[in-house]
């Protein structure tokens, strides 16, 4: 047996064991051992060796890893279902990994290098107003003065405006405001699922 195999049984049997006991710790540690390969990567033997990816249905939206495994990938694990809605996590089912677990370049994505003076806006003064301009291109970007916001100026802007919903498909919300819309992700940090969906919605609408 050799140290993938041994690895992959170790952290098998790690996962096999948490859920006899029901012991979240027992999953941490299965995924770092099952991460784990022979080769040595800036002087260290454990480097990355399983993928995540993103998935949803028209409630939920989850995250799947693979881990490789004698030259193939196989499932070994999701984690918890998130209410798309409501933000809620699926309560009273055990067997779902922690969402802490998937790398943050897969959770949250990559913002967009894009320069301030590469998207200006074409209504500095229409603070807090939708524009025909801006809706026809969908949001992207939104206003200035969107952008600009606060995770905590939008949790007090944000219930006082009503549009339609937008969906996002293929991708968190949070990948699509950074990546596509342009938002600081520094600047919406904190806002749960229902927030960044409205968020979303108000960007297409032309705020």
């Amino acid at each position: 047996m050799n140290r993938r195999q041994f690895a992959y049984w170790i952290g098998a049997g790690l996962f096999t064991l948490s859920e006899r006991l029901h012991a979240e710790a027992f999953d941490t540690l299965a995924a770092v051992v099952m991460q784990c390969t022979e080769k040595l990567v800036d002087g260290k033997v454990c480097v990355e060796e399983e993928r995540w990816s993103y998935h949803e249905d028209d409630r939920w939206r989850w995250f799947e890893r693979e881990t490789l495994v004698d030259g193939q990938w196989e499932l070994t694990g999701r984690t918890t279902p998130i209410d798309r809605r409501t933000g809620e996590a699926l309560a009273g089912v055990e067997g779902y990994l922690d969402e802490s677990l998937v790398p943050a370049k897969i959770r949250f994505g990559k913002s967009s290098e894009a320069k301030e003076h590469e998207f200006a806006d074409e209504d500095d003064e229409d603070y807090g107003e939708a524009a025909a301009h801006r809706k026809a291109r969908d949001g992207r970007p939104p206003s200035k003065w969107l952008r600009s916001l606060y995770a905590e100026e939008l949790r007090l802007w944000l219930p006082n405006v009503k549009v339609p919903e937008a969906g996002v498909s293929g991708m968190t919300v949070w990948t699509h405001l950074t990546r596509d819309h342009l938002f600081d992700e520094n600047r919406i940090q904190g806002l749960n699922d229902m927030e960044l969906a409205k968020l979303h919605a108000v960007a297409h609408y032309g705020y």
